[in-house]
């Protein structure tokens, strides 16, 4: 492949970064919580927390499909993102209220909505604001600042846990600590929210040639290769249950909620650390063989959590890195895929429509996963994720190759290209 002369990001991209690093702090505060909160405090079954996750995703699947086709419909970006981190701020707030596993049902349900609503579009932004040859590095710078709110907030909620808790197991009469905790999340989110106001405005004339090009584009099929991409994308899903699972199987090792915490920290951290590389590398040689790298490394540490006992816990640290290597691998460089192979006059639609599918396998997953939690069988769970990995990369030989980068325009390539709507 030619060499690329790479520009600096665009400084909106570092907006949406940050906005994200923010949403995320408050996310990563409160999801590694939820397992213990759930079943600690509020006394639900591994069952109820499966749904919990299931519904919450499928609720993001749903609603991305939704916006991503509104997006490109109105030629709206970022009053749909704008929207969307209001939603997720109210679904902070239910969770902190919390005295049933019903009202936190509820508040994931919102903070999922919000997730799906801004998913897309936001996507949609990041796509536009670089060049083709810079896809990849954009969508894995990203997901890097993303998951650096996510360390933040981990750590931040191991600290919170060990001067309050400790060690020992949660009871129901720490709900008051695990309170505060969301209450912390809830700002951090409302700042999130205030700070999508910062994107600057986009020329109303632009919008409207969004909506013009989506209604001339809506006759043309989004094409062969892009349905073996997604199929191959989702069939890997299939066995990617909510992360709350490896949670609870830290705890049922036996590991201290504070040390559960910690666990998920270092993932976050190594998620952080390889996602703009992984990104750089899916432009220089391909998106195909990182995600295969992707999916490869993810059949290792989980069938890694499958083996594991009370007597080999120690390599929880080596598997939860290994698993955020392989969630850097996949996670940006499917969407700079998806983008590839869609028509850029729908984007959106196209991102939208691989959350939808992403959702449902990940909502399929994650029931399945509680099912097998609640007959004693969580190692059944873990091998299967790595199954559906093996399967994934077995039809490799059957995708589409490489896409064809089009011509630079450099009126575009030379400008800040990502804009907010008026």
């Amino acid at each position: 492949m030619a060499r690329h002369n790479r520009r600096p990001l665009p400084r909106s991209l570092w907006i949406l970064g940050a906005i994200s690093l923010f949403a995320d702090l408050a996310g990563e505060m409160t999801y590694p919580l939820l397992p213990l909160f759930v079943t600690g405090v509020l006394g639900a079954s591994p069952v109820a927390l499966g749904l919990i996750e299931g519904f919450a995703e499928a609720i993001v699947s749903v609603m991305r499909g939704l916006t991503g086709y509104y997006s490109d419909a109105t030629g709206h970006r970022v009053r749909w993102v704008r929207r969307g981190y209001a939603i997720t701020f109210i679904g902070k707030i239910f969770v902190m209220a919390a005295t049933h596993w019903s009202f936190v049902l509820c508040g994931r349900t919102l903070d999922r909505i919000g997730k799906g609503v801004r998913g897309a579009p936001r996507d949609a932004l990041i796509a536009e604001s670089v060049a083709f040859q810079d896809r990849g590095r954009a969508f894995g710078f990203h997901r890097g600042v993303d998951s650096l709110g996510g360390v933040g907030g981990a750590l931040i909620a191991a600290g919170i846990l060990a001067w309050m808790i400790g060690s020992r197991a949660v009871t129901p009469q720490d709900a008051p600590q695990f309170r505060v905790l969301f209450a912390i999340a809830a700002f951090s989110s409302s700042i999130a929210f205030f700070m999508t106001w910062l994107i600057p405005n986009t020329p109303s004339i632009q919008v409207e040639q969004r909506k013009n090009d989506f209604a001339k584009s809506t006759g043309i099929p989004f094409g062969k290769s892009f349905w073996v991409a997604m199929s191959a994308m989702v069939l890997f899903m299939l066995g990617n249950s909510s992360d709350t699972f490896l949670l609870l199987r830290a705890l049922d090792l036996g590991e201290s909620p504070v040390k559960c915490v910690l666990l998920y920290a270092l993932f976050n951290a190594t998620y952080t650390a390889a996602s703009y590389p992984m990104g750089l590398l899916s432009d220089r040689y391909g998106r195909w063989p990182v995600l295969a790298t992707g999916w490869a490394i993810y059949a290792l540490s989980y069938a890694g959590f499958a083996m594991l006992g009370r007597d080999t816990a120690w390599i929880f640290w080596g598997l939860f890195g290994l698993y955020g290597v392989s969630v850097a691998c996949t996670e940006g460089t499917a969407r700079a895929m998806i983008v590839d192979y869609a028509p850029k006059e729908r984007v959106a639609s196209a991102l939208g429509l691989f959350g939808f599918f992403q959702g449902a396998a990940v909502l399929i997953a994650s029931v399945v996963a509680g099912i097998l939690w609640s007959y004693g069988l969580p190692s059944i769970s873990f091998w299967m994720g790595s199954g559906f990995a093996v399967a994934a990369l077995a039809i490799l030989p059957w995708v589409p190759g490489r896409v064809t980068p089009p011509p630079v325009d450099p009126v575009l390539q030379g400008s800040e290209r990502l804009t907010s709507d008026s």
